[in-house]
């Protein structure tokens, strides 16, 4: 079965609650056809009516040749800078309103959105999530208000995570210097995957790899650069004498002990890529439906790599990762 583990969507219930909620700044400024035009916290996206329609997806998924896809919130409706409060009821209704929509229909799995600004809150939903509506696993950011994924704060949240048995899918949100790459949609082409590369660092240089060994982390977008900056990171640790004391293995040993999805557009980064990562440990994503998503994702696949390492990504990794086989 191939399964997309990187497909957006956005519940009705869920818009509605956005548009009328002031703390998420929603201005419709622009419906014309399959076009949907948004502001949200101060920043313009565009989306297309297929976010918003589960008929829609699943037609998109036979095209891509995609058996199941699972499903979570689009990047522009996550923000860690509401209060608690308001982020633990989105982060509910948000759930129900998808686990709703998708009962029954099985091409659709789902991400739990978890309102990390309150990691306990975060740590019951995920169970409730996984163990009452068996979602995948959980969908966190990056960044949490700053906070990169080593912080303690966070440890509730892993921790649940780790005793469900289950993936966190890593997508960046809210990346560090969105004030410099206002034009030209750098913050989606380039400042997501800066911030992605960051954390995987930060990961790797305090330890944390080191003390949950077994938590299943999957990082959107090809792991951004960590595999790129793998040798220049080496380098820092090799000649940093506190780094290196710090750290048991090779830079290149910790990012295999992470998961990364297929998003990279190029075939050529994705060759280099599994050379870096065991092919066991690559995901098919596509980044659907933002036009910026890859447009033909099992076909990358199979047209960058080899017969045998294309299908153990296609039709093997997610049922091992998530325990079907």
């Amino acid at each position: 079965m191939i399964t997309d583990i990187h497909r957006h969507f956005v519940p009705e219930e869920y818009f509605k609650f956005a548009y009328d909620e002031k703390a998420f700044g929603l201005r419709i400024k622009e419906e014309a056809g399959d076009k949907i035009d948004i502001d949200i916290f101060g920043r313009h996206f565009g989306l297309n009516r297929t976010f918003f329609d589960l008929g829609m997806q699943a037609s998109r998924l036979d095209e891509d040749g995609i058996d199941e896809a699972i499903l979570s919130l689009a990047t522009p409706f996550i923000n860690y800078r509401m209060a608690p409060e308001l982020a633990v009821r989105a982060a509910r209704l948000f759930n129900d309103s998808l686990a709703k929509e998708i009962a029954g229909r099985s091409p659709f799995g789902a991400w739990a959105c978890l309102p990390m600004q309150d990691p306990e809150a975060s740590a019951l939903e995920l169970r409730r999530c996984v163990t009452q509506m068996g979602f995948t696993g959980g969908h966190i950011a990056s960044n949490v208000g700053g906070a990169y994924l080593n912080d303690e704060r966070f440890e509730p949240v892993l921790r649940a995570a780790l005793d469900l048995q289950v993936p966190l899918f890593v997508h960046p949100a809210d990346p560090l210097g969105m004030e410099r790459m206002g034009e030209y949609e750098l913050t989606v082409v380039a400042g997501y995957l800066f911030d992605n590369t960051i954390n995987i660092l930060k990961l790797i240089c305090s330890g944390f790899l080191d003390r949950w060994p077994d938590l299943k982390l999957v990082f959107a977008h090809g792991g951004a650069f960590s595999t790129i900056l793998r040798a220049r990171m080496q380098r820092e640790v090799d000649t940093n004498a506190s780094l290196s004391a710090a750290l048991g293995r090779p830079v290149g040993e910790y990012l295999r002990q992470l998961y990364f999805d297929t998003i990279c557009f190029e075939p050529d980064v994705l060759r280099y890529i599994s050379g870096v990562m065991p092919a066991d440990r690559l995901l098919l994503g596509s980044d659907a439906p933002f036009p910026l998503g890859e447009p033909a994702p099992v076909a990358f696949v199979r047209n960058a790599l080899d017969r045998d390492e294309a299908e153990t990504i296609l039709n093997v990794n997610f049922g091992r990762l998530v325990g079907r086989r």
